[in-house]
């Protein structure tokens, strides 16, 4: 039997719970690039003006305990950028500001760096032209020749997250989760290397021992849920699918918002309109 297919999807947002706002606006507006669209008491919502698009909401959570340099949930998102040029402006910006570039690594075209937030949250940036991949030798990014196509923009444009990294405790768990009850596309991966993607939103898994991954998911700082838009066909399609699973789930009377916990916790989010 066929697993359920969700069909054409696409991740809007990602919410992240933070211990000090203002410190994880300055670098996702300053250094990242997003406009701080507006606040809203304990949160901050970031992304693009013109047009208007949320990408990331940020969710100070003074209850929530740290638990840095321990594994969390969430390994790594990955942000991808339209042209090397974009790619330049944020290192020029990581560069400015003196936060560290975790890895840096480059094939043929394809460039992509990694970063950490002030809380630990990785972030990959990358840019890739084409949906092939590429068979050139991966080598390390060459900074000099990538700061000379910086073209000093404080913002960056047409970036959009297409895959979230996810560290679990039971891969055939999650994987069975999100591939036949979501219809999600997963890869089995390590963090020892930066993956580069072709546009097509996926969910990367690792399976790790230890960390805060069992602890409730409003406990700990760090990935909160993932909000997807879907068609209204598709939407009905999910909530026909859950309830043949026989899986919790809250559906709005209109069947416009799905949401469902994850196995480790985590909160997704599936809507044919905003939802705040």
């Amino acid at each position: 039997m066929e697993n359920f297919d969700l069909g054409e999807m696409s991740l809007k947002t990602i919410a992240i719970r933070v211990k000090n706002r203002d410190l994880l606006i300055h670098f996702y507006r300053d250094i990242i690039g997003f406009h701080l669209l507006r606040e809203e008491n304990e949160l901050a919502i970031l992304g693009y003006k013109e047009p208007y698009r949320e990408i990331l909401w940020l969710e100070e959570s003074p209850r929530a305990e740290e638990h840095f340099g321990e594994v969390k949930r969430l390994a790594r998102i990955s942000l991808v950028v339209p042209n090397e040029e974009e790619l330049a402006n944020v290192y020029a910006r990581i560069k400015k500001n003196d936060y560290e570039v975790k890895s840096a690594l480059a094939s043929g075209e394809e460039k992509g760096l990694l970063v950490e937030d002030p809380e630990g949250n990785q972030v990959e940036i990358f840019y890739a032209p084409s949906k092939e991949r590429s068979t050139a030798e991966i080598i390390q990014v060459d900074f000099e020749k990538l700061l000379k196509k910086a073209t000093n923009k404080e913002k960056i444009h047409e970036a959009y997250f297409d895959k979230v990294h996810l560290n679990v405790n039971n891969l055939s768990q999650q994987e069975k989760f999100l591939e036949e009850v979501l219809g999600l596309k997963t890869q089995t991966e390590t963090d020892k290397v930066v993956a580069l993607n072709r546009g097509d939103f996926n969910v990367g898994l690792s399976e790790v021992e230890g960390g805060v991954i069992d602890l409730p998911t409003d406990k700990v700082l760090g990935l909160d849920f993932l909000q997807f838009k879907i068609s209204q066909e598709n939407l009905v399609a999910l909530i026909a699918n859950l309830e043949k699973e026989k899986r919790e789930f809250f559906a709005d009377k209109k069947q416009t918002l799905v949401t469902i916990y994850d196995p480790i916790g985590i909160e997704w989010w599936f809507v044919t309109s905003w939802k705040l």
